[in-house]
């Protein structure tokens, strides 16, 4: 008897709140992926929302905290660590924070 061929998820995230963003973002062109490029743009409030890797840096997130609570950005947090969130933005590398410009 031949196997029956399942479907698997191809990411986390597809298809909750998170995914359904990251998925808008890259398709729209308005996703920033890297420390330096997000950390840039928080100072100088053009994001709507930032995501973090569960793996982020305790520093790097408060430092993201701070600027993003004064600049009135939202922040949240992705189930899976930063390889799960490169597989979510479709990208072949790990990525610890992203940004989605407004």
């Amino acid at each position: 008897m031949p196997k029956k061929k399942t479907k698997r998820k191809r990411m986390q995230g597809k298809g909750t709140g998170i995914g359904n963003d990251i998925n808008e973002a890259v398709k729209n062109d308005k996703l920033l992926i890297g420390s330096n490029m997000v950390f840039r743009n928080v100072k100088k409030g053009r994001l709507q929302s930032l995501i973090f890797a569960s793996n982020l840096p305790e520093a790097s997130r408060k430092e993201l905290d701070n600027q993003a609570s004064i600049s009135g950005i939202e922040r949240r947090d992705f189930e899976g660590d930063s390889a799960k969130l490169g597989e979510a933005c479709g990208k072949p590398f790990n990525i610890l924070l992203i940004g989605i410009k407004k």
